[in-house]
């Protein structure tokens, strides 16, 4: 996925209108049709740390999900890896579709992500920051059926 910081207040490494590249994997909640839930993992960050993400099904080709995910923080001059805990929502919209064989593939994607809020887990004192993104993509490799 192919994404634009779209808010950014306060968040090391990074600023609003940054282009960034992420890989996103989705895996269905079911064999075939429009699914309940899809399971998304996504890389996050510089580092690509990988974040996983349960998204319902709110609308026919609207998914939906929260979260949240540890960050690491500096405290009194050292680094504490699971020193933050950052909040997310994730919207994925489907926005191109290709039929094979009578089965609707999702061919065009587009996303946005919010992070509302973090807390700071340590003992130290500071203002945490937040950030939101949209993302647009395409899903990668050959349609079944389809030639290669």
């Amino acid at each position: 996925m192919r994404g634009t910081l779209t808010f950014v207040d306060g968040v090391y490494g990074e600023h609003r209108g940054q282009h960034v590249s992420r890989t996103w994997r989705f895996s269905p909640g079911c064999a075939t049709g429009a699914c309940q839930s899809v399971r998304l993992v996504r890389e996050r960050g510089s580092r690509r740390r990988p974040d996983s993400l349960l998204l319902g099904r709110v609308a026919p080709g609207v998914y939906v999900g929260s979260g949240q995910f540890s960050i690491p923080l500096l405290c009194q001059g050292r680094l504490v890896n699971r020193g933050g805990l950052a909040r997310e929502t994730i919207t994925v919209r489907i926005t191109r579709v290709q039929t094979v064989g009578g089965t609707a593939f999702a061919t065009g994607l587009s996303a946005s992500y919010d992070n509302p809020s973090r807390t700071n887990l340590t003992r130290c004192r500071g203002r945490l920051g937040r950030d939101a993104a949209t993302y647009s993509g395409r899903p990668a490799g050959a349609l079944p059926g389809s030639a290669k």
